[in-house]
């Protein structure tokens, strides 16, 4: 659980982060979070996907993004292996 709780913190901060560089609201950061948790197995994973996270809203950029699941699946997918 205490393990959970980390990665939690890990990714909800990443997905701030990208927040904060590209003056956007990601509004399924919950869900999010979830996705990833339940696909990774230790923090390189889950900083793996983040990277390709923050690549696609950079190019995805607006005020206010709800990230697809299908979109994170297929990130996960292609940077982790798994789905």
């Amino acid at each position: 659980m205490a393990q959970e709780v980390d990665t939690q913190v890990l990714i909800m901060s990443q997905l701030e982060m990208i927040e904060y560089s590209y003056d956007v609201t990601i509004t399924n950061k919950n869900d999010i979070c979830r996705w990833i948790i339940s696909a990774t197995h230790n923090s390189h994973e889950v900083l793996t996907v983040a990277l390709a996270l923050n690549n696609w809203v950079a190019v995805n950029k607006g005020g206010h993004l709800n990230i697809p699941r299908n979109t994170v699946e297929q990130i996960i997918a292609a940077t982790v292996g798994r789905w």
